[in-house]
């Protein structure tokens, strides 16, 4: 089993409340006037700073990317492409996500997203609106919240990498060669799991009879760009990236996604749900 970057499977760490589980913690009690801040050296001091940087202020505005795909050789791929613009608040807690999900036979569809009160709200073109708990995997898979995932990467970035940038600080977690079975207990894995699953089902139904501890993790890798400390070390982007090999038929089929969220500043405004929302 090749894993690196804390992914051992003697690592321990604590099963976070779930990928888009929004942070009700407080935010941080500043420093004491004239006090300086010791330099973080480790991965989990400088996310307890980008967590402080990031809660000073009241919302944030965020650019969205991410594809999706299933591919087996000698086959066309089923993929997809989304890209949206993404407001999240920090007090009250609520974000609005709108977008367009762009499928590989080029159609177009677009999405509306919102968490307002721990509740998630999701429109997919002429559809209805849905709403559930986050705690909801068809819920959870839409909503794509950086900060929350800055909460989730809190309980296992003692096992990223630091490196430093010409612009900050790098933090990068990777894995490889996990049993799907496996995957699904270990803290870093398991957004990658829960968004493989309805694909995974997907191909099921289609006929596909991979079990869990045939279905293996080729790749998966998690990145996290900070600011310097003159930025209080602020995210500046988010990427997460994962592969899956389910075997069939003597080959296999690459379930695929990757995500790419980019800081575009500081957001003044408020998230309200839509008059149509019931």
């Amino acid at each position: 089993m090749a894993v690196s970057s804390g992914c051992s499977a003697h690592d321990g760490g604590r099963k976070p409340a779930g990928r888009h589980a929004t942070s009700k913690t407080a935010r941080a009690e500043p420093a004491q006037k004239g006090e300086r801040k010791p330099e973080p050296k480790t991965a989990a001091q400088f996310v307890a700073r980008a967590r402080e940087a990031m809660r000073a202020e009241k919302g944030w505005t965020f650019a969205l990317r991410g594809s999706e795909s299933a591919v087996m050789q000698g086959q066309a791929p089923s993929s997809a492409t989304y890209a949206a613009t993404v407001h999240r608040t920090t007090a009250p807690v609520a974000l609005q996500q709108t977008g367009t999900v762009t499928t590989s036979k080029g159609e177009h569809k677009p999405e509306a997203v919102y968490v307002v009160g721990g509740t998630g709200y999701v429109k997919e073109g002429a559809e209805g609106w849905k709403k559930g708990p986050l705690s909801d995997p068809d819920i959870a898979n839409e909503v794509e919240d950086p900060l929350a995932e800055l909460d989730a990467f809190a309980v296992y970035a003692k096992s990223a990498t630091v490196n430093r940038t010409a612009a900050g600080v790098r933090l990068r977690v990777s894995a490889s060669g996990w049993q799907l079975s496996a995957a699904r207990n270990r803290p870093a894995l398991e957004r990658a799991v829960r968004e493989a699953e309805p694909t995974l089902a997907q191909l099921r139904k289609a006929g596909v009879t991979a079990t869990d501890s045939q279905i293996t993790l080729k790749s998966l890798t998690e990145t996290w760009d900070l600011g310097d400390g003159a930025q209080g070390y602020r995210v500046t982007s988010h990427r997460y990236a994962f592969t899956f090999l389910v075997p069939f038929h003597g080959g296999d089929i690459a379930v695929s996604q990757e995500v790419r969220a980019d800081n575009r500043g500081v957001f003044d405004g408020q998230v309200a749900l839509p008059s149509a929302v019931e």
